[in-house]
Formats: structure tokens, sequence, C-alpha cells
């Protein structure tokens, strides 16, 4: 049943709590003045959560804050919802209304979740309302996660905890803020007849801002500030001890390895026989083969995520699996070859950047193959057939890999194997109608070759659909011959030539400009907001090469040659080398850019930020001729 409790007490208003001001809220709807939850046991082992929650409105816009929905288990019991509104007098005096029980309602959302909402009376500017709920929770092992932060400022958060010392919870504070206070003290209570030691916790934080969605954050919500809570395991009076969590991540994947599901991995599959040995040449080199093993199943194997087999030779014979099905598939075959392979779990850096100190399942959602030959480990993903060999997404690239294995547990570190790299080369010739004219070679490596799949090969498309609309993005060129074309070269390699003539960029009489790089992928700076609140990844180490000639006109005469300079960011996280120069009747223009770092954090942003434009300054350069 839910109903108004009219004995919750609320806390008492004075007029200074009206005069919120400062930059801290600057801009916002509203702000949250405190939000705080306490979740504690019963003498019976339940588990119940209380949540108050203060808000000052702020705009017309924060007036929607009163609009409170509070979403639970169908299995939850709601035990009392309360709220009311205090506004502020031109006279100074405060007035209250509170929420009626009546206006209370209840709707299922999704199967298995119900939501209570109400309106609360009387919001308007500059009022300030309080609700509070508590909820009796169905599954006592289920203890509540906090969010700290929230989507407007909040001034102060609080949770407290009330566990008895016969349940573990593995602790994650999650978000780039630590904690401003941490509480802490025992207490006595009687839980299943049994006189038990309670811990109490208070978890705070102060001054939060508004958490801002952002481009490229690495780890979903991995930034908003929260704590989560794992339960590892328990001892109810009187029974035995109860483990649900390992200690460690060897245990973890040492107990993974042991499951029948796993297991298949590193035994012998009588239905794989016939092909392992077609695959396999003795002719060839070991690690020939293993490329011969990666390619037959990245080729030949589709993607189904509907397909829920727990056996591989389902998965063999439909030729579909999820990602993880596909990459066991794999590790199975070369096993079965007699390399020496592992299944290897992954947290992907869209999930959350880092491994929290203690282990649970549910971060890893991501599986791969590694194979170890001469002491060195190759990493292969045969999900994605955009990858190349010993190549895994820059997603997957995450710290380290869980080796899931009864005889080497543990993690192997992961790093970047390849780089986004192109190189271009140009040679022209300025006539003296002002026009350019000459050839362009591009050579993509790398992560290159992975993005230019990945936009091209996808859905249907092809190289061609990437000739066609370079003719419609240069409408006014003559383009005489375009060709992209892959090559081998130890793994993929993507070289593409173009000739063409152009007018310059600007013309006057006795007067002309042009830019000389072509196809410039830094016309704006990638990095538009002055800062950031999170941290921001660019995906992949980036090498960026290039080297143009331009051979001038006679009669006419450089007038304004780019400006040569290098520099680079801190430790040499990023670096840029543009020099220009001139021999004879010749313009040589040469720049190189190598990003080695991948994450940047917050406070690392300005810096990345006026790198980059510091760089789209020079690289948007352009030589001035006249005569």
């Amino acid at each position: 049943m839910v109903y108004s409790q009219k004995t919750t007490e609320f806390s008492s208003l004075n007029q200074h709590d009206f005069q919120i001001k400062g930059d801290f809220i600057k801009d916002a709807e509203a702000v949250i003045l405190l939000d705080s939850g306490y979740s504690y046991y019963t003498d019976s082992l339940e588990l119940v959560f209380r949540h108050n929650t203060r808000v000052k409105i702020l705009t017309e816009e924060g007036k929607s804050w009163g609009n409170v929905r509070i979403p639970y288990s169908t299995e939850d019991s709601l035990i009392n919802i309360d709220a009311i509104a205090y506004n502020i007098t031109p006279n100074g005096e405060i007035t209250s209304k509170r929420l009626q029980a009546a206006n209370i309602k209840r709707e299922n959302v999704t199967e298995g979740v119900v939501t209570s909402y109400f309106s609360i009376p009387e919001v308007k500017k500059g009022s300030i309302i309080e609700y509070t709920y508590t909820l009796k929770i169905a599954d006592w092992q289920n203890l509540n996660n906090w969010y700290f932060q929230n989507e407007v400022p909040v001034l102060k958060s609080t949770y407290t905890t009330a566990i008895p010392s016969f349940v573990l919870f593995y602790k994650n504070l999650e978000g780039v803020k630590g904690l401003d206070d941490l509480q802490r003290s025992p207490e006595k209570q009687t839980i299943l007849e049994s006189e038990t030691a309670i811990i109490k916790e208070t978890y705070v934080m102060d001054s939060l801002p508004a958490y801002v969605e952002e481009m490229d954050i690495p780890g979903d919500d991995y930034f908003v500030s929260k704590i989560k809570f794992f339960l590892a395991e328990y001892t109810l009076p009187g029974k035995e001890t109860q483990y649900l969590l390992p200690e460690g991540y060897e245990e973890l994947a040492f107990n993974w390895a042991g499951d029948p599901y796993f297991r298949q991995v590193y035994s012998r599959g009588g239905f794989l026989s016939e092909k392992v040995n077609q695959i396999y040449f003795r002719e060839f080199s070991a690690l020939k083969n293993i490329q011969s093993f990666y390619y037959y199943v990245r080729n030949n194997f589709e993607l189904d995520y509907t397909n829920e087999s727990t056996n591989l030779e389902d998965i063999y014979n439909a030729k579909a699996g999820s990602p993880q099905q596909i990459n066991m598939l794999l590790t199975k075959m070369l096993n079965q070859a007699g390399f020496d392979a592992y299944l290897i779990a992954l947290c992907t850096i869209d999930n959350r950047p880092t491994y929290p100190e203690y282990p649970n399942f549910e971060i890893f959602n991501h599986f791969v193959s590694m194979v170890r030959l001469n002491g060195e480990n190759y990493f292969l993903d045969a999900s994605d057939k955009n990858l190349l060999f010993n190549m895994l997404s820059p997603n997957s690239i995450n710290s380290g890999g869980l080796v899931v294995s009864r005889t080497a547990p543990g993690f192997v570190p992961l790093e970047f194997k390849f780089e986004d790299k192109e190189q271009a080369i140009g040679n022209f010739i300025i006539s003296d109608s002002a026009s350019v004219s000459g050839e362009l070679e591009v050579k993509r490596d790398g992560y290159s070759v992975y993005n230019f799949d990945y936009r091209f090969l996808n859905s249907n498309r092809t190289y061609n659909d990437y000739l066609i609309e370079t003719i419609f993005e240069n409408i006014k060129w003559d383009i005489k011959k375009h060709e992209v074309n892959d090559t081998f070269e130890g793994n993929k390699v993507i070289k593409e030539f173009l000739s063409f003539t152009r007018a310059a960029d600007s013309v006057a009489k006795n007067y002309m400009s042009i830019k000389p790089i072509v196809f410039n992928e830094y016309e704006e700076n990638p990095f538009p907001e002055n800062e950031r609140q999170n941290p921001i990844t660019v995906y992949t180490p980036i090498v960026r090469k290039g080297s143009y000639n331009y051979e001038i006109p006679e009669g006419w005469v450089v007038q304004k040659l780019p400006q040569s300079k290098s520099f680079a960011l801190d430790e040499n996280k990023a670096r840029f080398m543009y020099n220009a120069s001139q021999k004879g009747n010749k313009i040589i223009i040469e720049y190189s850019l190598d990003v080695n770092q991948v994450i940047y954090m917050s406070p690392e942003y300005p810096q990345l930020r006026g790198f980059f434009e510091m760089l789209v300054q020079l690289m948007n350069q352009q030589i001035v001729l006249i005569r």
C-alpha cells in the first residue's frame, strides 16, 4: 500500500536556506541541497532502503523536479512516500504545502519494474521541495548502489549503510572525485535471534557539479561519482559460509576455466578433426598456420547474437555465433592443432576504463583468443571481419586481459601493436594560369586500414563508394585517375593513388594562394570545447606523415611561405612538426604528427586542445605567390 505519511519530520527551513548563489550553480535549473540514503537490516534480515531529497528550484524549467518518479521492483514493497513544497513570501514568511496520498499514482513500466509517481503541489521558481520514501527490498542480498552525482549540481550527498558483520560486500568507488568524508562506527543488533555486530558507514561527497554528457568518454557512466556494492560472501547464524565472489582475479579465471562451458576450449573435439587437418600445413611456419586458422574463422563465421547454444559443435555447424562463441571456437581449433592458445576475458573501454580492486564477473563483456608462440602473445578477435591479424579493436585494449585457464590463470598485459597510420606523398606543378596539377599517394597502415574498412566495407559498401564520394566532394576538380587498392605487407595495407588538376584556392591579378595539404583532416580543431568534466579518448595512437613538392611557374615568386614549427605535449604524449622550405623553384612541405597517449584526463584536456589548435593553424597555412 502507498500512502503519504503525515508524521514525516522534514527539516525546518529559514530564509537563509532560500539564498543559494554562486558559480557552482550558475545556469542550473535546480540544485540538490541534500541527497541522503540509508540502507539497513531489520531483526529478521530484511533489507530496508530510505531515501530523502531536498531540491531548490532555480528556473521555470526547474519546476519539472517537482514531478517525481520512483522506480522499483515488483518484488519490493513501497512502505511510504511523503513530500512537501516550501515557498517564501515577499515579506519573508515561509509557507508549505504537503503532498496528499490521493495524488500518488502507480504504473507498470516494464516487466518486473513498477513506478510510483506524483507531482508536489505549489512548486514554482524559488521553491524548495523535499520528498522521502522507504522501500523494503525483496532480496536482502541486493544492497543499493548510490549515485552521489546528478544531472544538476549537488551541494551534499550522503549514503549510510548498516551491514551485519557476517555479510561481506566488495565496494567500488567510481568517478573522478573522492569521498569528502567517511564515518565508520560499530553497533550491536539482534538479527535472526543472534546478537550481531553491525558496521555502520556513512559516505559523504560535497559540492558535486552537474554531470555532463560528453563525446568520447571512456566507460559508459563510469565517471559519474557513485559507489557500488557486490555481495562476496556471507555466513548466516548457524550456517556454513556461502562464497559468491572470488578473492582475486586469478581465482576467478581458475573457476571459470573449470566450468564445463569453458572447458570445451581446452578439450579435443572430434567434429573439428577434419577441418583442423585441412587448415594445418606442415610446410608452413607456425605463425603462418596460426594466421590460417584466424582467417578461416574470421572469414567464414557470421555474428549471431541469438544463438544461445552452449555447445561449440553447434556453433561450428551453424557457422554463426556471438563474439564469445566465435573466439572460443577459434581458441579450441588452435589448441587442437597443437598451439598454446587461451581464451581471454576483457572489460572493454566503453564499459569501464580500469579494473576494480575487487573482482566480479559482470565487468567482463568481451572474449578474444590468445596464442603464445616463442614467448610472444598474439591476440586474435575473429568476430570482427575488419580486424587485422594480431589486432584487437581499440575498445578492447584496456590494461590487461584475464586468461581463462586452470594452468595459467591471471592477467596478461594489453598494448597497442598498431597505430592509426597514414602517410601522404604529393608532387604538384603550379601553372601560370593558377591551376595545380599532380599526383597524390596515400598509404594506410594499422588502425587506419581498420577504420577505412569499417566505414566502407560494412553495410554492403565498397571502396568504390569512397571514390564516388571524392568526386562529389570535389566537383570542380578534374580527376584524371583515382584508385584504391589493398595489398598484403605482413598485414593488409591500403594504397590510394589520385591524379588531378584543380584551381588555386584564391586568385587575383598577379596573385594566387594555395593550401598545400590535400584532404586535410585537421581543417578544424577536433576538440572544440574549452574544458571537459570527463576524460576523453582518442581511441588509438595516431601517426600522420606528409611530404609535398610544389613547382613554382616561371615569373612567379613566393610572397609568403608557410611557417615552420614543432611542439609537443608534456612527456611527448603528442608531438607535431611542420616544415616549409624553398629550393630554387620548388617548395617542400613536410609534417609529422604522433599521438602516443590514448586517454587524457580532464586536467590534461586544455593542453590537448591547445596542441591541436596550433596544429590546425599550421596545417591550414597557404602558399602565396605573386609576379
